[in-house]
């Protein structure tokens, strides 16, 4: 990646910049969000206002420039930009570094408008608390204040009066990044609102998503592992669902783009849990008490847990594809690409695996609406009406 491009400026004083209070709280603030600051020190300054000044200082400013693009760009190289990878481009595998494969115009950094805002606004405001409006239309947006905004809300996230906040807004509701890193913590029902992903696999979002299929996979893993201590069957339900809509929607998106390589992450993440046989308890062994009265909510609660491995379906269908594709039809180097992907995963060994542990629940549904598919894809609502309760 480079730095974002900013226009020649007058040589700077020697010494060290004098900011404002405002604006120092401010600096400290995004430090706190691009993970340079301590998270506990960066939350009670977002929970606590402090009066806004007219403008900010030049110097100030600069700060904030110099801060947003160094801070983005060390933590794209971080997560997997430095590796020497292979990713599709015009859909013909490219390797080597991402500043090796990308052309320099499409890996800066620009940031807009929106971002300077919601750091004014996050100084000023007590967040948690706040009954001055602030938001941004999603679309008015570039790839770098997606990103930035959704490391803005990664860091958050963990109090829960700052999560109710901002997943209220627009500018974080339909952040594709933040569904595709914390989909449980964008819905607050039953009710789920997709961003659109489809234009994650093109120009720099494209870009960005190689820088963060390393990032992307140790999340999922995580989140997966974590889900054994969860004992609420009403979250349970609520993050399975978000995490299988959204997981869906970004591999239907990705296939419309003739980009599988850029959902590695789902199969690197099965291939990691399913190194031995697995059973639903994995995922739902901290469950408390009995759960809904009704057989049909706690069958589909169970089933809502296992989002992850019920995505082994789908790519088990681009393998078939893919094997299908001959030497001189359209698309065969990219075909190529991904059975490498799948061998190197042991793709067939995990899709098999991932079956077994969905059909462990299959058996449990009553024989309303005909015979499930074991392991196909199913909607978050899919609920067997007239089940036993």
């Amino acid at each position: 990646m480079t730095r974002a491009a900013a226009p020649p400026r007058p040589t700077e004083p020697d010494g060290p910049r004098q900011v404002s209070k405002f604006e120092f709280n401010l600096l400290r603030i995004l430090r706190f969000m691009v993970g340079h600051f301590p998270a506990d020190q960066g939350m009670q300054l977002v929970r606590a206002p402090v009066t806004r000044p007219e403008c900010l200082s030049a110097g100030a400013v600069d700060l904030i420039k110099d801060t947003l693009s160094k801070a983005c760009i060390l933590f794209l190289v971080k997560q997997g930009a430095w590796r020497n990878d292979k990713y599709l481009r015009e859909n013909t595998p490219a390797p080597g570094r991402v500043w090796e494969r990308i052309p320099l115009e499409e890996r800066s950094l620009f940031f807009s408008k929106p971002v300077l805002e919601f750091l004014l606004w996050a100084t000023a405001e007590k967040v948690n608390d706040t009954k001055a409006g602030w938001d941004a239309i999603p679309q008015s947006l570039t790839a770098a204040d997606e990103l930035f905004f959704w490391l803005a809300f990664d860091a958050t996230r963990a109090d829960p009066d700052l999560l109710n906040v901002l997943r209220r807004k627009d500018v974080f509701r339909l952040n594709p990044l933040c569904w595709l890193t914390c989909p449980g913590d964008m819905v607050e029902g039953d009710e789920i609102s997709l961003p659109d992903f489809a234009p994650m696999f093109e120009g720099q979002r494209a870009v960005l998503l190689e820088c963060l299929q390393p990032h992307l996979t140790h999340r999922w893993i995580r989140s997966e592992r974590m889900k054994g201590q969860l004992g609420d069957w009403k979250r349970m339900r609520q993050q399975g669902r978000a995490e299988f809509a959204a997981l869906q929607a970004f591999l239907n998106a990705a296939a419309e783009a003739k980009r599988t390589d850029l959902a590695r992450f789902v199969l690197r993440t099965n291939a990691a849990l399913f190194t031995s046989e697995l059973t639903p308890v994995f995922w739902t062994g901290g469950l408390q008490g009995s759960g809904p009265p009704r057989l049909a909510d706690r069958l589909d609660t169970q089933r809502s847990a296992l989002a992850v491995p019920r995505q082994m379906a789908m790519l088990e269908g681009w393998q078939q594809q893919a094997v299908n594709i001959g030497y001189f039809d359209e698309g065969y180097q990219a075909s190529q690409m991904w059975k490498t992907d799948w061998e190197a995963a042991n793709g067939n060994r995990v899709a098999a695996r991932a079956r077994a542990t969905v059909e462990m629940l299959e058996p449990l549904r009553g024989p309303v609406g005909g015979t499930p598919t074991a392991g196909g894809p199913a909607t978050p609502t899919d609920n067997p009406e007239g089940s036993p309760g």
